[in-house]
């Protein structure tokens, strides 16, 4: 089931877009800097089943005439167009209750329902004491394993909970025999968010949105969080889509789950993209303190590149290698540099590549790009064990149907460290790289040392 939804002119944003495939069920972080419409997105699927959002939560005046939201789940589209009378966006067209059902938007605060909630608690608390005098609760066994795993303690064993007015309540029963107890909302407010996302989650929606999602959770319940939700998307069918400023938190997502917000470079609006940890970092809060930059695609090249400086002894440089994860993202990363310096001047970054990237053109209006003199150390591996090469151990098997799957396997299987035992060392294979590729290898350290001498 795919979901799309678009924004036309509507507070800063001439034009925004966002689409993805509901079936998935996995996590998906949104990062960005300040003021470029995550917010705003948010408000706008929220829009989607309550079309007061805006009236409620925004400043008047974000709307014009042109102003207008579309949204589309398969082939069903709905719009919503801007209204004079209302000052706001609004629609004629009937959106069914199961449509609506599928989305839940946890906005930030103040707005968010996980804010909004303590005073209906505190009128249901005399009916509260009254269940549990009577011992009309049950236990929260799920709910407990849910915070348990966050939090890697026990403070949760004694978690209850009543129904009361069809609505779930929680509470730690303290004392057995005095039904001393602490209410949830009574709990920190990290703890309390991540009770009312555990019930969010389990009420059957398609797609959950949270806005700033690591809101009172420290760095370790962040990492933990982001472990338990990829296992809870899968086993209740739900996507959840948040966003993030914690570095902690982003550098514990996988490649597909990372996507980045900001304005077109032509001013014609804002766009989301696949991005990469590293790119975000070093577009948000940069690298400090190095003197030099080398930019490259992946860990293995960044590890590989380490290697060959540590041929030229001292470097008088401070230098940093980083790892995009992705070509064309290193050449756009540098690109951006040049303009706003976030690393350092122009002349102080450079790049290097796999050897496959050479013909691409993506870069050939750029300079300062390097190439391996191979296709990648990776792929190189692989065509020598397949051509019988006596300098490789062998391997049991090596799976993946495409070659680059084939590669990467092979390569974890050679080098993998199985209880300090290791078929062959990523050194001994640099060396053999070397060796077959004299010359090409020579000039890039040539390059390389060029660079961080001058």
């Amino acid at each position: 089931m795919n979901f799309e939804i678009k924004l036309k002119n509507i507070q800063h944003i001439k034009s925004l877009e966002l689409k993805f495939d509901l079936s998935e069920n996995k996590i998906m972080c949104l990062s960005g800097k300040n003021s470029v419409g995550k917010t705003t997105l948010f408000r706008s699927v929220r829009n989607l089943y309550l079309n007061n959002t805006f009236i409620e939560t925004a400043a008047p005046y974000i709307f014009q005439d042109d102003s207008y939201i579309e949204y589309r789940v398969e082939d069903y589209v709905i719009k919503f167009s801007y209204n004079k009378r209302l000052g706001s966006i609004d629609t004629k067209q009937d959106i069914s209750d199961e449509l609506k059902g599928l989305f839940l938007v946890e906005l930030s605060i103040p707005h968010g329902e996980r804010f909004d909630q303590f005073q209906r608690l505190s009128n249901l608390d005399e009916e509260l004491r009254s269940k549990i005098a009577l011992g009309e609760y049950s236990d929260a066994a799920d709910l407990i394993n849910f915070l348990n795993e966050i939090y890697c303690d026990d403070r949760f064993d004694g978690l209850k909970y009543v129904e009361i007015k069809g609505k779930d309540c929680c509470f730690i029963l303290k004392d057995d025999v005095s039904r001393y107890y602490i209410r949830e909302d009574y709990f920190s407010s990290g703890e309390y968010f991540l009770i009312n996302l555990y019930r969010n989650i389990k009420r059957g929606k398609k797609v959950i949105f949270i806005d700033e999602i690591d809101i009172s959770l420290d760095a370790s319940a962040q990492v933990n969080l982001i472990r338990s939700l990829r296992v809870y998307c899968k086993r209740y069918g739900v996507n959840i889509f948040f966003t993030t400023h914690s570095l902690a938190l982003m550098k514990t997502l996988e490649s597909d789950e990372l996507f980045y917000i900001e304005s077109c470079q032509d001013g014609s609006g804002f766009s989301i993209e696949n991005r990469s940890y590293n790119f975000i970092k070093s577009v948000m809060y940069g690298f400090n303190g190095f003197d030099k930059y080398i930019l490259t695609e992946d860990e293995r090249l960044a590890h590989y590149l380490e290697y060959l400086i540590s041929d030229f002894g001292s470097v008088f440089y401070k230098y940093k290698i980083i790892y995009i994860g992705g070509a064309s993202q290193v050449v756009d990363l540098a690109r951006r540099n040049i303009d706003s310096r976030f690393l350092a001047k122009g002349s102080d970054v450079i790049i290097v590549l796999d050897g496959d990237q050479v013909d691409k053109k993506y870069h050939t209006d750029f300079d300062g790009i390097s190439f391996l003199p191979f296709s990648n150390i990776e792929a190189q591996v692989l065509e020598w064990y397949e051509s019988q090469d006596v300098r490789l151990p062998k391997v049991d098997s090596i799976d993946g149907e495409k070659p680059t799957k084939r590669a990467k396997n092979l390569y974890w299987k050679l080098t993998k460290n199985d209880n300090g035992q290791q078929l062959i060392s990523p050194e001994k294979i640099y060396k053999y790289l070397d060796d077959s590729f004299l010359d090409g290898v020579g000039e890039l350290k040539r390059k390389i040392r060029e660079f961080l001498f001058t």
